[in-house]
């Protein structure tokens, strides 16, 4: 048994844990010390195990839990088989623990799909609230619960939810309705940091809508994204945090990750930078898991996962965007949306590619004006757009 496997378990998991099944059922003295210790030695888990051993005494009942007759013929031989490969040590032991781990782990199941039925009907409330950013104002718009909506003129405003107000740059603007979701749209051109009511700090970038609740609530913790965002999500092993697009869903297990997933682009990538996050994904609800330096990308249906350099993909929160033999229409794509100013262009740029960083605290022309010392191309402005042409 390793101690270590338990630091980023959540309750539910303990459940799934055959050492810690065994010993909530045969309550062995060496099983007690052993667990007293892992305990001491991680003072962090007390209160996710405490949490595990109250569903296991609450909600598991190995003699009111019965299988289908086709269940026990196919998972008959599994059971003789490892009981019998361990009869030489506590095999009486080996054989019911298993069996009961086996029992215990449908019901386990049956537990976890009905929290995941308790989940928030957030999507169904972006579906029935398909706001978008007014093309003829470049506010940022926040919609809050009672149907409000405030417009923020600042660049990059700093907007939290505390207790009883949301306040933008320290400033209240709103009474904080718990029961409702609050809507915030950054326009192109504009950025926004973003503090719910957990304490999860929440990076958007330019063009992106996000969809939360004002106060989290229940067994978990959702929020929906079209756009870009970096987040730093307050740890609660009680209540894992899910950041949800239109095709794909990250069930954060740890702390600092990225989402890039704009309608627009067809293409989804989350760029992890520590801790650990579960991607479900497709028709099939495919799971990815991410260690720290990995990107998974999802397009046209498919996914992969990737080693990258973290700091290129996040930062943007800091004014700096990296092309990594990127074509530069995309790059063209990417500093309109960040400036929030049209630019035009000739299709042949698509066959140009770039890598290098930009200084995105310069202004656009100058950005605009720099490629052209490295590419074939000409920049003109004509009422208030850019317009790329090849030379």
């Amino acid at each position: 048994m390793q101690k270590n496997k338990y630091q980023r378990y959540k309750a539910i998991d303990f459940l799934k844990d055959e050492d810690f099944l065994r010993w909530n059922l045969f309550k062995d003295e060496n099983d007690n010390t052993w667990w007293e210790n892992v305990m001491e030695e991680n003072p962090g888990l007390n209160s996710t195990i405490e949490k595990a051993i109250s569903l296991y005494n609450t909600q598991i009942r190995l003699n009111d839990y019965s299988l289908a007759p086709e269940v026990i013929e196919t998972h008959y031989n599994l059971f003789y088989q490892r009981a019998y490969r361990h009869k030489k040590r506590r095999n009486l032991y080996i054989w019911l623990s298993a069996a009961a781990s086996f029992l215990l782990l449908f019901a386990v199941t049956q537990i976890y799909q009905h929290s995941e039925e308790q989940e928030s009907g957030l999507l169904e409330f972006v579906e029935a609230n398909p706001l978008s950013a007014d093309p003829s104002s470049g506010d940022i718009q926040l919609f809050v619960s009672s149907g409000k909506m405030i417009r923020i003129e600042e660049k990059e405003p700093a907007i939290s939810y505390n207790p009883d107000s949301i306040r933008v740059t320290g400033k209240s603007v709103a009474e904080l309705n718990r029961s409702g979701y609050s809507q915030l749209i950054v326009p192109k051109g504009k950025r926004s940091k973003l503090t719910l009511s957990d304490g999860t700090a929440v990076h958007v970038n330019s063009g992106t809508k996000v969809v939360y609740p004002n106060q989290f609530t229940g067994n978990i913790r959702e929020i929906y994204v079209n756009g870009e965002v970096f987040l730093d999500v307050a740890p609660d092993s009680g209540q894992p945090f899910i950041v949800k697009t239109n095709d794909v869903e990250v069930r954060v297990l740890g702390t600092k990750f990225n989402v890039l997933a704009y309608e627009e682009d067809h293409e989804i990538q989350v760029v992890l930078a520590s801790g650990a996050v579960r991607i479900t994904s497709g028709k099939n609800r495919s799971k990815t898991e991410l260690t720290p330096s990995q990107m998974y990308q999802y397009k046209d249906g498919q996914a992969s996962v990737t080693k990258v350099e973290v700091e290129k993909h996040i930062s943007w929160i800091h004014g700096i965007l990296y092309a990594e033999d990127e074509r530069l229409d995309v790059l063209m794509t990417k500093l309109s949306r960040y400036y929030g100013e049209e630019i035009i262009y000739d299709e042949n740029i698509v066959n140009q590619r770039c890598s290098g960083k930009v200084d995105l605290k310069s202004e656009l022309g100058e950005v605009l004006n720099g490629l052209t010392f490295s590419f074939p191309i000409e920049i003109e402005r004509e009422n208030e757009i850019y317009k790329v042409k090849i030379k």
